[in-house]
């Protein structure tokens, strides 16, 4: 009887798992169809990590659309919207649609782009979609082999060299929530410091809204810890 129980249990189990499966793979499969139709409102230009951005007809379909992110020679590159909060988002993709990959957004309590630091949230997807590249920074040589992201906004293109690479757990991270001038001055240091490497990156950072850029991911060898990309601004 035992035996017939345990099997019973064991046959639930592998069911439950396959149907998760099946349902995390059909998701996948429509967050990548409507973020590749996405792709149509950008052109690539003759310019290496240059594309030119419909930001009009982006903002009509999603009033939060902010600006496109670009890193990773293109792997990453996708629309970015900031809402009222950080849930929106987290299952929900940027034309709306209920979906585990979500959308890349901006932390709500820093104003995008205004703060001196802006802090940009997405899923690490066990397809490779979304931020999911984030995590290959963990290797150095993948730090140096693209060590710049854009994000392309209405004002222009936005340039940032990353100075940074760590892992923390989420509340340990360097994230300044409120833009004070006293944070400023150590903030930068406090990020650099944290580096799980020795980034080369020359002190040249433009002063401002949107100084610095802090891309976050779950690790996904423990979701618990989370990698943190950082960014100056040099151009």
């Amino acid at each position: 009887m035992k035996r017939n129980v345990i099997r019973i249990i064991c046959v639930v189990v592998i069911v439950i798992a396959l149907i998760y499966i099946i349902s995390a793979t059909m998701q996948y499969k429509k967050a990548e169809t409507e973020y590749t139709d996405l792709h149509t409102y950008t052109d690539e230009t003759e310019e290496k990590d240059f594309i030119e951005v419909d930001y009009e007809s982006l903002k009509n379909l999603n009033g939060d659309f902010i600006g496109w992110l670009y890193a990773c020679d293109g792997n990453i590159s996708y629309p970015l919207v900031q809402s009222r909060d950080n849930e929106d988002y987290l299952k929900t993709t940027f034309n709306g649609s209920r979906n585990i990959a979500g959308c890349i957004f901006a932390d709500y309590r820093t104003p995008a782009f205004d703060s001196y630091q802006t802090i940009i949230y997405g899923h690490s997807m066990n397809d490779g979609s979304m931020f999911r590249r984030l995590v290959e920074y963990k290797n150095a040589e993948y730090c140096r082999q693209y060590p710049f992201f854009y994000i392309y906004t209405p004002e222009g293109r936005r340039k940032y060299e990353i100075f940074s690479v760590y892992k923390d757990k989420p509340y340990a991270a360097a994230l300044a929530y409120e833009d004070k001038a006293e944070e400023r001055v150590g903030l930068v240091r406090s990020i650099a410091d944290k580096s799980m490497h020795s980034i080369s990156a020359p002190d040249n950072i433009i002063s401002g809204g949107g100084a610095v850029v802090t891309l976050v991911t779950c690790d996904v060898s423990n979701d618990r810890y989370r990698i943190i990309v950082n960014g100056k601004r040099v151009e």
